[in-house]
């Protein structure tokens, strides 16, 4: 499987980085690419109408904030990373 980050996660982590290490991001990254399943992540997966395969996961050692990210064959997405007011709003009316 592997990994490929969108644009827009990548200027979101940026911003994020400036509140939140930017080791801890990297550090979820390698857990995901080799261990997805691992309970440190807390994988969910999220009822979407739009997108059957979205799922989020919890940034290390920080309890504030998710990455969204898909699947599509064999290829993951991350899509965004954010701060939990917003992945409510946006997972509410998905």
């Amino acid at each position: 499987m592997s990994l490929e980050f969108d644009v827009k996660y990548e200027r979101s982590k940026k911003k994020v980085a400036k509140k939140i290490s930017l080791t801890l991001i990297e550090e979820t990254e390698e857990l995901y690419k080799t261990d997805p399943s691992h309970t440190k992540l807390n994988l969910k997966n999220i009822v979407c109408k739009r997108d059957k395969h979205k799922q989020s996961i919890r940034v290390l050692g920080n309890d504030g904030y998710r990455i969204l990210l898909t699947h599509k064959d064999e290829v993951v997405y991350f899509q965004d990373i954010m701060n939990h007011d917003k992945y409510d709003r946006l997972t509410k009316d998905c």
